[in-house]
């Protein structure tokens, strides 16, 4: 089976930044450093930046709230009260107001129509966001250790029509519930509608996806279950990190 190939968005509102959730900051931190090979520089009491091999900048935040998502991806935008606006005019709400972090500018989130939250940044992405496809089939792979895919939750096509509509992404139905996006440049991913108590999944590319399962689970992680092969397109597997919060792999 091949992964259908949606169209290219105008990369105007690449995702810039994927934070992820971390109330145990300490252990996440140690984690992702040790697993993946991910840069951490500790911003505060409550937040790390993160480098990872390729793909979006990353971060981890704690003092998260019970029911907030684990995964929060951040477009790039060149005006962030100007984006709330268009999203909000097109019938997203506001979930935070637009603040300030040292060295990250100017952030917002908001609920799009399915109620999945987003946020906004006019941070620019170093080296800007070159183009990562889906790693399926017959497309390039991207480094291990890359944050390569995002599966976001969308209750219907409004979802998908909202970003094409607002954010100029490509997008097209794939499987049954599943509507593929890419935003043109950086990393693309899916839209789902089979799971709306898990709104947002990051993918990070491995280059093996059962034993790396065992390597999360020697480091603090918990395993969801085995890795999973789609002929055509590749091997999947899932595990929680130590603060709880439920990441994806992708391998050949």
């Amino acid at each position: 089976m091949e992964m259908p190939t949606p169209p290219a968005g105008n990369a105007q509102h690449p995702i810039a930044l994927v934070v992820i959730s971390a109330n145990d900051l300490a252990a996440s931190s140690a984690f992702y450093a040790s697993v993946f090979g991910w840069q951490m520089m500790k911003m505060s009491a409550e937040l790390t930046g993160v480098a990872t091999q390729a793909g979006p900048p990353a971060a981890l935040r704690a003092k998260i709230p019970d029911g907030f998502p684990g995964v929060v991806p951040y477009l790039r935008v060149p005006d962030v009260d100007a984006a709330l606006k268009r999203a909000t005019d097109a019938g997203a709400t506001i979930e935070r107001s637009p603040f300030k972090v040292p060295m990250m500018g100017t952030l917002a989130r908001f609920k799009d129509v399915s109620g999945t939250i987003y946020g906004v940044t006019d941070a620019v992405v170093p080296g800007g966001a070159p183009s990562i496809p889906m790693p399926f089939g017959g497309n390039p792979r991207p480094v291990a250790g890359a944050i390569c895919s995002l599966e976001m939750y969308a209750i219907d096509e409004a979802s998908p029509r909202f970003f094409s509509e607002q954010f100029g992404w490509g997008t097209m139905p794939t499987m049954p519930q599943f509507v593929a996006f890419d935003p043109g440049a950086g990393i693309g991913g899916v839209f789902q509608s089979h799971t709306p108590a898990l709104p947002a999944v990051a993918y990070i590319y491995v280059a093996d996806a059962a034993s790396m399962l065992d390597t999360i689970e020697a480091n603090g992680g918990q395993r969801q279950g085995d890795a999973m092969s789609m002929p055509g397109m590749g091997t999947f597997g899932y595990f929680k990190d130590p603060s709880g919060t439920t990441m994806g792999l992708i391998g050949p």
